[in-house]
């Protein structure tokens, strides 16, 4: 999904703005799938997961009325800030998801079943959002930042920066100075801390 106008999704859900639900499921449901994933769902529990959190997110009955990848852009979500920060609302409420599934699925296996994982407890739960949440708003700070800088300028950092080609591999693919690419990097590292500031939920 390409987001790049210069108010940022999430700094939309954080001032109350309405927020599309194709915008909103298409950036928050990798997110959760990730954390799924670290604390041992599976599959078919993701899919449930992803399913409970969005129709609490939207109270709506979402699911089953709508595709979930194809919902009409006027079904909108609208964050009321006065609930505190979306970053703990939407923690809150994935986990009170996730919590469930668990007790679900204890629920259809032997409770003396000894490769049942063990529900995380609350700080294993929130050290693990904390890094998935930082992982989560520095590829929405990419995506800003592809849209602000001109694209060679974006490629040069990419290269250079991000999969470490040495300045002269990419110099050369992008038929620029050394200097040119020593200057995107800079601007971009430059654009991409203030992006990561307006993003962090405070």
């Amino acid at each position: 999904m390409a987001f790049t106008t210069r108010k940022s999704l999430l700094a939309k859900v954080r001032s109350g703005d309405e927020v599309a639900w194709a915008e909103f499921y298409a950036t928050y449901k990798p997110l959760i799938l990730l954390i799924g994933d670290d604390h041992g769902l599976t599959y078919d529990e993701k899919q449930e997961l992803i399913q409970k959190v969005m129709c609490e997110i939207f109270q709506k009955d979402i699911i089953g009325k709508y595709d979930p990848d194809n919902i009409p852009e006027d079904v909108v979500f609208k964050y009321d800030p006065a609930k505190g920060r979306f970053k703990h609302f939407f923690r809150k409420i994935v986990r009170n998801q996730a919590i469930k599934i668990y007790h679900k699925r204890k629920d259809h296996l032997s409770i003396d079943d000894e490769n049942l994982p063990p529900i995380p407890t609350e700080d294993q739960w929130n050290a693990s959002w904390d890094e998935e949440w930082k992982k989560h708003i520095l590829n929405m700070a990419l995506t800003e930042l592809r849209g602000r800088v001109k694209p060679e300028t974006f490629v040069a950092f990419e290269m250079y920066a991000m999969h470490r080609k040495t300045v002269e591999e990419v110099a050369e693919f992008l038929n620029i100075s050394v200097s040119s690419v020593y200057t995107a990097k800079s601007r971009c590292i430059t654009a991409l801390k203030e992006i990561i500031k307006e993003l962090e939920d405070k």
